[in-house]
């Protein structure tokens, strides 16, 4: 190929709102590593309009497009930064209308943590053309058609300039919508399970398929503050443990309530089933009020405790044509499940579709360069064109139930007398509720002692008002406990 400026492509301009941790990955990576990657390798692109100091990130074929970090916006342009901004290469600015009316600026990388601001910066950017990536899942979970829908315009409204003659399109460039002759796309791989590429994986590799049921680990500080707790520490000190580390979320409340599992599984039933699930309508129990006797009892049953996003079909005979079931709790899992076995802050996506069976997914959940690597992903692919151009593919109109089907393991803390046992049944028969087992370790304090239930299959809802009827009775000290357990044989 020549090497004639003609056949010479210049560098994408990015643009990044966010210093931070998250923020400082992605710098490091793109101005460091692929920096020093790429200036081991002969130059095919041009630099010529571009100041000499930023002359940086040289062009190869076998490396893809080249694109460089040229302006951060950050609150504070004076506060030190745990990673090294080459300022002759890079200007810092507080002002975010700086990145988005800036035409230069062809990607612009959202690596905030603020919904509402971060909603502005994306919906703007893509109006004025340009492409976006984005790390935040609250954002995407609440926003997903509307991003979506904004895409799509933006995309329609710059094959519409494409086809108009010259003379008027000429007109058009200087119009007020800011949309340019380019193709926007919008990118979040790191908004869902951190270093796994499950958005890609989803956007392109079931096209042909039919998923049945997505399920998995997608938040590695609950991850890690169970895994702790089946070792035998209680929950605050393993929650402690896990914020020393710094893998948890500015508001550990995110974590622990499942609000980020939440927002992660309404994005990931999106993409397997085309249908939006309203975030706010999906059940959510965290694991706040999880003890170390639930992992003792857990054992009992050849299990183990794992906090898990779910989004299936329901059926009745294995058809998996019914409702859109989604909700997010922790549940009993069989040591043999492949579930069980994600340690610390990893993360495990399972996938039952029609044409491969089970597949499964898992790597780093959280940290620096695994959220920073997707980040870097998504670019790479939105500048060499590979990246989906509907950041939603599948589209259908499903009906939604979210009261699910399922076994369940109650815990009951009561102080001990006659015929508590029989209440419970006669509670659960007045909820159309079957009992599979009941398990209780010798009582040593009868003031306050526990025992469990396990159900046969039965609604959430079923469960849900007998634990309320069983917290109302004098013997019980607060309403128990209830989780779904799966069932070896039973879903996935």
């Amino acid at each position: 190929m020549s090497s004639s400026p003609a056949h010479r492509q210049k560098p994408l301009q990015i643009g990044m709102i966010g210093a931070g941790t998250v923020g400082g990955g992605v710098y490091e990576i793109i101005m460091g590593r692929l920096r020093s990657q790429h200036q081991r390798l002969p130059s095919m692109m041009d630099t010529s309009s571009l100041a000499p100091s930023k002359k940086i990130v040289p062009h190869h074929p076998s490396m893809g497009p080249s694109f460089i970090i040229s302006k951060i916006c950050v609150r504070d342009r004076n506060k030190t930064r745990n990673f090294h901004i080459d300022k002759e290469a890079t200007t810092i600015v507080t002002d975010i209308h700086s990145i988005i009316h800036d035409k230069d600026i062809d990607i612009v990388v959202d690596a905030m943590g603020d919904c509402d601001l971060s909603r502005f910066v994306v919906l703007e950017s893509l109006q004025k053309g340009k492409s976006v990536v984005s790390a935040n899942k609250f954002l995407i979970a609440y926003c997903m058609d509307e991003i979506r829908e904004t895409v799509l315009k933006v995309q329609g409204l710059a094959q519409q300039q494409q086809r108009e003659p010259r003379e008027h399109h000429s007109h058009s460039n200087s119009s007020s919508s800011g949309v340019r002759n380019r193709t926007t796309l919008f990118g979040y791989e790191a908004a869902v399970c951190s270093g796994i590429p499950i958005i890609q994986s989803l956007q392109t590799s079931f096209s042909g398929d039919i998923i049945h049921e997505i399920m998995g680990i997608c938040n590695g500080t609950t991850n890690y503050i169970l895994c702790k707790m089946e070792q035998g520490a209680d929950y605050e000190e393993a929650l402690k443990e896990a914020q020393e580390l710094g893998c948890s979320e500015a508001d550990i409340s995110a974590d622990v309530q499942g609000y980020d599992v939440r927002a992660k599984i309404a994005i990931l039933s999106k993409l397997a089933f085309g249908t939006t699930v309203h975030i706010d309508s999906i059940p959510c129990m965290g694991i706040s009020e999880i003890s170390s006797v639930d992992f003792e009892y857990a054992k009992l049953l050849g299990c183990t405790i794992k906090l898990i996003g779910t989004a299936e079909r329901l059926s009745d005979f294995g058809e998996h044509d019914g409702d859109l079931s989604v909700y997010v709790a922790p549940k009993l899992i069989p040591t043999t499940h492949l579930l069980s076995n994600t340690r610390g802050v990893d993360n495990t996506i399972a996938i039952k579709s029609a044409n491969l069976g089970v597949t499964s997914y898992s790597g780093p959940g959280a940290g620096r360069f695994p959220t920073a690597n997707s980040i870097v992903a998504d670019i790479c692919r939105i500048a060499s064109n590979t990246a989906s151009l509907d950041p939603f593919p599948l589209a259908r109109n499903i009906g939604i139930d979210n009261d699910y089907s399922s076994a369940f393991y109650i815990r009951i803390t009561f102080h001990d007398e006659l015929g508590i046992i029989r209440r419970v049944g006669e509670l659960a028969e007045m909820n159309g509720v079957s009992i599979c087992s009941v398990l209780q370790n010798p009582i040593k304090n009868r003031m306050s002692a526990d025992f469990v239930v396990t159900t046969e299959e039965c609604k959430y809802s079923q469960v849900e008002q007998m634990c309320q009827d069983i917290g109302r009775q004098e013997f019980a000290h607060n309403i128990p406990i209830f989780m779904p357990m799966l069932s070896e044989y039973g879903h996935l």
